[in-house]
Formats: C-alpha cells, sequence, structure tokens
C-alpha cells in the first residue's frame, strides 16, 4: 500500500512538472492574476497575459509593444486561435529590438495593470489595455507543417511508371 502511494505521488509531481509555467512568468499565487478583458481598468493588479505581436514602437526610454490577445495555454504559451477578443500594450523599459520582438512572434508578459490608453490601428479609433511589463518570454516562431495522407491501400488501375519511355511492341 505503501508502495503504491509512493509511486502515485511520484508520478503526480512529474506530470506536474511537464506542463509548469517558465520561472521568469511565474507568479505566487496564480489565482491573483486578472484575465485580460478588453480596456481593463484594474491599475496595480498584477496580470499575465499572451498574445502575437503586431507592432513594436521604440520610445526614449521605454519600448511599447502592441500585442493581439490569444488565451494562455496551461504552460503559458499563447494558444494558436483564430479569434482574439481584442488588442493590449505591453510597456517594457529600456530597448526592445524590433528584429526579435518581430511582428507575429509569440509573446507572454508578466506586469501589473495600467491605465487604459485611447489610440488606433489604421483609421479605427481603439482603447487599449496596458500592462506594465516586469518580465517577459518570447516563444520561438510557429512552424507550419502540411501534411499529407498517403492511403496505402490505395491502387491506381492506370498508373504506369514507365509511361514516357514504354518500349514498343512489335
Amino acid at each position: 500500500m505503501f508502495k503504491r502511494a509512493m509511486v502515485m505521488g511520484a508520478a503526480v509531481l512529474l506530470l506536474g512538472a511537464c506542463s509548469s509555467v517558465p520561472k521568469e512568468l511565474a507568479y505566487e499565487p496564480e489565482n491573483q492574476l486578472v484575465a485580460y478583458q478588453p480596456a481593463l481598468a484594474l491599475e496595480g493588479k498584477p496580470a499575465r497575459w499572451s498574445g502575437v505581436i503586431a507592432a513594436v514602437h521604440n520610445k526614449a526610454d521605454q519600448s511599447v509593444i502592441e500585442v493581439v490577445y490569444l488565451p494562455l495555454k496551461s504552460n503559458g504559451v499563447p494558444e494558436q486561435t483564430e479569434q482574439s477578443p481584442g488588442r493590449f500594450l505591453a510597456v517594457m523599459k529600456g530597448f526592445v529590438d524590433p528584429t526579435l520582438y518581430a511582428k507575429g512572434r509569440s509573446l507572454t508578459v508578466l506586469g501589473t495593470i495600467g491605465k487604459p490608453v485611447d489610440g488606433q490601428i489604421g483609421q479605427h479609433k481603439y482603447r487599449f489595455s496596458v500592462i506594465d511589463a516586469t518580465s517577459s518570454k518570447l516563444w520561438p516562431p510557429v512552424k507550419e507543417v502540411e501534411i499529407r495522407y498517403m492511403d496505402p491501400y490505395f491502387y491506381d488501375p492506370f498508373y504506369d511508371p514507365f509511361w514516357p519511355r514504354r518500349p514498343l511492341r512489335r
């Protein structure tokens, strides 16, 4: 009975470690993080948001990254979906290289919620939620892979591998 409990305990610990959030994005206690809502006005509350980078604006002392929000998976990676409830601005201290933080890259930020900011997306007026980032994680680019399935039992009676150079029969 004791052996069984030890094995079960070890299995729970190993499986729990597989889906953990990276150290730079960890926050204790987890239940106090604020979920994303468009134009959120809960200044000073902790939050961990993620998404895809839409634009990077570098200023003299800070960088503002415009991010299309995507929900987080259990390990902190943005879930690749077709729909988003909105965009937010991640304000980071210092310079952020726009080549590394390129449009289309996945990003997760941890920080505190700031005052919403009015801005524009093209000609459309938009109210951005703001997060003052204390740490961030830039995820590797998502590679699209095309998978083609070929039925191993498919038979084409008209297939001729020697078609263009079949010897003439006389």
